[in-house]
């Protein structure tokens, strides 16, 4: 009798661990799911967030990321180049990606009173808070003509996927994927601290969230930003390693974005050159001999240009400047 006893007694003990541990174990995955988590630092081919279409709700209001029609927010700061102007604009209009009405967010950035970049971001928040960036039509500018459409993606197309822009509830040390289009746009982000206080050009801000953002395809370019309840988005960014600065200059609800130019916002229409790019790199590399490593236009000498960069066989890494319209050497840079 006492040996089955002890075996009911050891029999029910073990039911109530297993009972246990079930409960907890379904807690956490319903505390997983609550938050929507989804995986952190991956490779490109493991990274595949499930997204679902009616897991999204109308409109953008994360404590941290609020998105309101209407809203204008502006940044200022120094870089080598001038005094950089970025303007980040939240419009009425949506755009369907990947089933999904996206929240279109107007970003533009002025040098030295020059439209430089005009890019349509996309983003859309789930029903557990947590907003989802689904990519970006960007235009780089020269004298208001388009010369590159570099950073432009779309999630669900030739494999790019979505990221999260913030998160719901974050905690310190968390990493996601803001982003993914292998080899193109890969940013990153991290919870670096909660409940900063921090001072910009708009006042101090207090209960702010510290993230570190960084994208491996362009390393020693990591950055600090600050994200504040009191505007619902970024007041301030500084890089880690070059301690160049933006911060918020002007917080507006229910404004009108400022127009590009005198000529209103009428769409910009793309470069066009007399001389092509190879014909370019042909230029450079009569002119330096070596092996080119990349081909970009830029504004030089008050014109578009191309600047071929090449690691020169005998001498520094060398930029040589050709005129997009004639071929002329402009200049070699090193």
């Amino acid at each position: 009798m006492k040996t089955k006893n002890m075996i009911i007694t050891f029999l029910v003990v073990l039911l109530v661990v297993i009972v246990i541990f079930n409960v907890f174990l379904i807690g956490n995955i319903l505390s997983d799911k609550k938050t929507n988590k989804q995986p952190a630092v991956s490779s490109g081919q493991d990274y595949n967030p499930q997204i679902i279409p009616s897991d999204f709700v109308y409109g953008i209001n994360n404590k941290y990321l609020t998105f309101t029609p209407g809203t204008r927010f502006v940044y200022q700061g120094a870089t080598e180049e001038g005094i950089e102007i970025t303007e980040v604009y939240v419009t009425d209009e949506t755009r369907k990606v990947m089933g999904i009405d996206a929240v279109v967010v107007w970003d533009r950035v002025w040098l030295n009173n020059e439209l430089i970049e005009d890019t349509k971001d996309w983003y859309a928040q789930d029903k557990y808070g947590n907003v989802w960036y689904f990519g970006e039509d960007s235009k780089e500018l020269i004298n208001e003509q388009i010369v590159s459409y570099e950073g432009s993606w779309e999630a669900g197309v030739d494999g790019a996927k979505p990221g999260i822009a913030m998160e719901a509830n974050p905690k310190i040390g968390d990493a996601y994927r803001q982003e993914y289009y292998a080899g193109e746009a890969e940013d990153m982000g991290e919870i670096a601290a909660l409940g900063v206080q921090i001072k910009a050009a708009q006042g101090e801000f207090s209960g702010c969230l510290q993230t570190r953002d960084w994208n491996p395809l362009e390393p020693g370019n990591d950055e600090y930003k600050y994200y504040c309840p009191e505007v619902g988005g970024m007041v301030y960014e500084v890089g880690i390693e070059n301690g160049e600065g933006v911060q918020l200059i002007s917080f507006e609800k229910s404004s009108a974005p400022t127009k590009a130019s005198e000529s209103g916002n009428k769409p910009a229409e793309a470069l066009k050159t007399d001389i092509t790019e190879q014909e370019a790199v042909a230029i450079a590399k009569r002119e330096v001999a070596g092996a080119v490593t990349d081909v970009a236009i830029e504004k030089k000498f008050g014109k578009a240009a191309y600047v071929v960069e090449i690691d020169a066989d005998s001498g520094p890494e060398t930029d040589v400047i050709i005129d997009i319209q004639t071929g002329e050497v402009l200049g070699v840079e090193t």
